[in-house]
């Protein structure tokens, strides 16, 4: 079952959800600031080894967030923390719309079909 999406470390976090906070906290999060955007800490699986992430800022409808989720933000986490087997990009509806309206912008101005 998933963990509460607290992303502060707590006593009765798990060693692994204490390690993905933490490295969410210290080494990826300033690395995706530095271009505008951030990241919130949903979940993580035990089960399944799903960790659960939102993308924000500027990252949001970025064609390059699924690059930055899977090479480095899921490549980071699985060399530190074995136990993680996929990172998963959690959107709500604004991300949708403000997709949807990136979309036709680009549709509008030619460059996209």
């Amino acid at each position: 079952m998933y963990k509460m999406a607290d992303p502060l470390i707590h006593p009765d976090d798990s060693e692994v959800v204490a390690m993905i906070k933490e490295l969410l906290d210290s080494r990826i999060r300033p690395m995706v600031q530095e271009d505008g955007g951030d990241i919130e800490y949903r979940g993580y699986d035990e089960d399944t080894g799903v960790v659960r992430l939102k993308l924000k800022g500027s990252c949001t409808g970025c064609p390059s967030s699924s690059v930055t989720l899977k090479s480095g933000i899921q490549n980071m986490l699985q060399f530190y923390v074995p136990e993680v087997k996929d990172v998963i990009e959690e959107k709500g509806e604004e991300d949708e719309i403000i997709e949807l309206q990136l979309k036709k912008l680009e549709k509008d101005i030619g460059v996209a079909e």
